[in-house]
C-alpha cells in the first residue's frame, strides 16, 4: 500500500549514486540465493535480534485466508497487522491460518493498536495497553505478540515516548510476556521528528515508517534513519512504491511506454530501490495476488540496475507534480482545518487502488471540521505546495467521491 509521507525535495545525483552503487552489494548475494530455489533473504532485526525474511505481507485491506497460505510456503515470515485493518478481520483470518497450520511459531507477527490523541491525567497506560494487547491476542488466536506497536504516531503524540507510564505499560507488557518487542508505526508530516524521538527514547526496538523513492533523498530524514539505524532500532519501510500509480482524473499521466518497452518496471524498481538501502532490515508490502507475490520475491533477490534507477529517477520527476508529497505541515498549516495530506492519501486509495468502500469510510470518519471546505482556504493551501499541485481541485474531487 502506498502514502502520502513524502519528500520536499530531492537530488537527482545523489538518488542514483546511492541506489547503483547498492546494486553490487546485492548482486553479491544472488548466486547464493539462486543456488537454492527455496532460499529466501532473511535478515537479523537490529536489537530484537530475531531472523526475518527481508519481504513482510502488509494486510491492511482484506485478507484471503488463501493467499495467506501462499505467502507462508513462499518464505516470508513477517507479519503485519493491526486492530483496526477491516475492523479486526484482518487479524481473525491470520490467526486463523496459523492456528490452522501450525505455522505460528515460524514467523514474526506484528500487530498495532492506535494509542490516545492525547494523554489526560487519569490516563492509565498499562490497563489501556493491555486491554488493547488482550483483544489482539484473542482475534490472532495466539497467546505473544512478537512486536506491538502503537500505530500511525503522529508529532502531537511524541511525547509519549518519552513517557514513563508508557514505556512501563510496554515494559509489563513483555514482562508478562504478552509481547516480546516494543515498536511504533508512522507516516506523519512529523516523521523525521518521531523517528529521531524513537531512537533516543531508549525503549523503542522496532520501526515501520513510509520511506520510499520518492522519500529517501530528504536529508533530515537521512539523518533520523541514520540515528534509528545507529541505536539497533528494528527498521522496516511500507509504502515502498509510493506514487507509482497517479491521482487519476488530474491531467494526463506522463506516457510510460518507452520506459515499459525497455523492460522497466516502476513498481519493482521502487521497492528494488528500498532493498538497496542497507539500514532498512524488510519491506512490508500489501499484495493481493500471486503475480504480485512473485514479483515482489524476485526484487528481494534481484538489485536494482543502474537503467532501473535512472528509469526510475525519471520517472519520479515527470510525475512529482502529480503525487501528493505528504508535505502536511505546509499546506495544512495554510488551509484552516482540512488535513489536505490525509484527505490526498484517501483519495489515492479510492482512484489508484480502487478501494473506494474503504476509503470512502476512512473519509467519513474524520471530524467534520477536517471536511468542512467551505471554511478552509484551499487556495492558500495551493500556493503553498512547494510541487505545484492543484491541492483545491484534488481536495474537492475527493470530496465529491468519498462523501
Amino acid at each position: 500500500m502506498e502514502g502520502s509521507q513524502g519528500s520536499c525535495g530531492g537530488n537527482r545525483r545523489r538518488f542514483l549514486k546511492t541506489a547503483a552503487a547498492a546494486g553490487p552489494v546485492l548482486a553479491a548475494a544472488g548466486p547464493m540465493l539462486a543456488a537454492d530455489p527455496k532460499a529466501f533473504p532473511m535478515i537479523t532485526l537490529g536489537k530484537t535480534g530475531q531472523k526475518v525474511s527481508r519481504l513482510g505481507m502488509g494486510s491492511s485491506w482484506t485478507v484471503e485466508p488463501s493467499f495467506v497460505q501462499a505467502l507462508l510456503a513462499s518464505g516470508v515470515t513477517y507479519i503485519d497487522t493491526a486492530e483496526g485493518y477491516e475492523n479486526g478481520k484482518s487479524e481473525r483470518t491470520i490467526g486463523a491460518v496459523l492456528q490452522r497450520t501450525g505455522k505460528r511459531k515460524d514467523v514474526f507477527l506484528v500487530t498495532k493498536t492506535h494509542a490516545p490523541r492525547k494523554i489526560s491525567g487519569d490516563f492509565n497506560a498499562s490497563a489501556f495497553f493491555e486491554k488493547k494487547a488482550k483483544e489482539s491476542l484473542e482475534r490472532l488466536q495466539t497467546d505473544y505478540i512478537d512486536s506491538y506497536f502503537m500505530h500511525g504516531l503522529t508529532g502531537s503524540q511524541i511525547p509519549m515516548l518519552s513517557d514513563s507510564a508508557v514505556k512501563g505499560a510496554f515494559e509489563q507488557l513483555k514482562a508478562k510476556g504478552t509481547i516480546r518487542y516494543a515498536g511504533l508505526s508512522c507516516h506523519d508530516a512529523q516523521l523525521v521528528e518521531i523517528v529521531e524521538a524513537a531512537a533516543a527514547c531508549g525503549w523503542i526496538d522496532h520501526i515501520m515508517i513510509q520511506y520510499n523513492y520518492r522519500t529517501m533523498d530528504r536529508d533530515e530524514l537521512k539523518r533520523a534513519v541514520d540515528k534509528a539505524s545507529k541505536a539497533n532500532i528494528g527498521l522496516v519501510a511500507m509504502k515502498t512504491q509510493g506514487g507509482a500509480n497517479e491521482f487519476k482524473g488530474v491531467g494526463e499521466s506522463p506516457n510510460l511506454k518507452e520506459f515499459i518497452a525497455k523492460g522497466f518496471k516502476k513498481e519493482q524498481a521502487a521497492i528494488k530501490t528500498v532493498f538497496a538501502d542497507e539500514r532498512f532490515h524488510a519491506v512490508v508490502s500489501e499484495m493481493t495476488n500471486r503475480d504480485m507475490l512473485r514479483e515482489n520475491i524476485a526484487a528481494t533477490r534481484d538489485p536494482i540496475t543502474a537503467k532501473e534507477a535512472r528509469l526510475l529517477e525519471e520517472h519520479r520527476e515527470r510525475t512529482s507534480k502529480l503525487y501528493c508529497h505528504g508535505c502536511g505541515h505546509l499546506c495544512e498549516t495554510a488551509a484552516h482545518g482540512v488535513p489536505v495530506a490525509t484527505v490526498l492519501r484517501y483519495l489515492r486509495y479510492y482512484e489508484a487502488y480502487g478501494k473506494r468502500q474503504e476509503a470512502r469510510a476512512l473519509y467519513q470518519a474524520l471530524p467534520a471540521e477536517a471536511r468542512d471546505l467551505a471554511s478552509s482556504n484551499l487556495a492558500a493551501a495551493e500556493a503553498a505546495c512547494p510541487y505545484g499541485l492543484p491541492v483545491a481541485q484534488l481536495v474537492q474531487i475527493a470530496d465529491r467521491r468519498m462523501s
